[in-house]
């Protein structure tokens, strides 16, 4: 159970609708690193707007930040990137990619289940 949160780096492994709006609320308060496959959608993201409208573009920039050092020194913010790298210190991870379902209606499990490999890349055994 976590109890103290305040030294914590919150990784959120996907940003679309769910994702997005999730690593901005968490960067007001806590470091965040929002990690996305896509680099299309990384560079408008770090350019300080959302295309899909999920959050708006001032709350976008107001918890933008451009580097990890950035962010470490800040103690709260986002990070946007599609480098696994910066996620590699986050002892937080949610994962929030889709799920999507085949033509007989059953879930399509590879986003997660890549999405799962590449957080077990970066997972160090003093973690846990």
């Amino acid at each position: 159970m976590l109890t103290n949160l305040e030294n914590s780096k919150i990784a959120i492994i996907g940003l679309g609708y769910v994702g997005l709006p999730l690593a901005a609320a968490f960067a007001e308060k806590y470091k965040t690193v929002g990690y996305d496959i896509n680099p299309t959608r990384v560079d408008q993201l770090q350019k300080g707007h959302d295309r899909t409208l999920e959050v708006t573009d001032q709350e976008l920039q107001k918890v933008l930040v451009k580097t990890s050092v950035e962010l470490d020194e800040k103690g709260n913010g986002l990070l946007v990137t599609d480098a696994i790298l910066p996620i590699s210190t986050a002892n937080i991870y949610i994962v929030t990619v889709p799920t999507p379902t085949d033509k007989h209606n059953r879930p399509v499990l590879t986003p997660m289940i890549k999405a799962s490999e590449m957080i077990a890349k970066v997972l160090k055994k003093e973690m846990w």
